[in-house]
Parts: structure tokens; C-alpha cells; sequence
């Protein structure tokens, strides 16, 4: 597996459900564009998937670039809502 498509996997693991991993959207979409790189710098250490990721990606906030921040709230709102209107149902 690639070192992008590693990242790309972690990302997705780390940041949403299984359910969420396996559909495309525009949250998720912005999730890869942006975060990528930022996985390579501050977490790459870490396997994909795992709790570490997401720690270290919280740990390391400050340090991400705006396009990664704000893909991360887009992408965290997205899960909220869709969470809300499957409970609704």
C-alpha cells in the first residue's frame, strides 16, 4: 500500500465510522485533499486506523494547516448530522 493511500486509510479510520468510511462526500472528500500531508508530517508513526492516529491528531491541532482544520470540523459536522437524522429514524 502506498504511503498516500496509508494516510488516506488512517485518516478515514480515525475521524468516522465504518459506515461513514465506506460512502463518499464532499466532507470526506476535503478530508484527503487536506489532511494527507499532515498525516505524513505529525502521524505517520502511528497505523492506520488506530486510536493513536486520532490522538495525534488532536494532540497536533494547532500545528495542522487551515485546509486540514477545517476539512476536520467540516468533516466532524457532517457525522453529527447524519448520526442525528439515523437516530431520527
Amino acid at each position: 500500500m502506498t504511503s498516500t493511500k496509508t494516510a488516506l486509510l488512517a485518516i478515514a479510520l480515525c475521524l468516522g465510522s465504518a459506515a461513514a468510511f465506506a460512502e463518499s462526500s464532499p466532507a470526506r472528500d476535503a478530508l484527503k485533499q487536506h489532511c494527507t500531508g499532515d498525516y505524513m508530517d505529525y502521524c505517520s508513526a502511528y497505523a492506520p486506523g488506530g486510536p493513536e492516529v486520532e490522538a495525534c491528531f488532536k494532540a497536533n491541532m494547532k500545528k495542522l494547516s487551515a485546509g486540514c482544520s477545517a476539512a476536520i470540523t467540516a468533516y466532524k459536522k457532517e457525522q453529527r448530522a447524519t448520526k442525528r437524522v439515523s437516530e431520527a429514524r
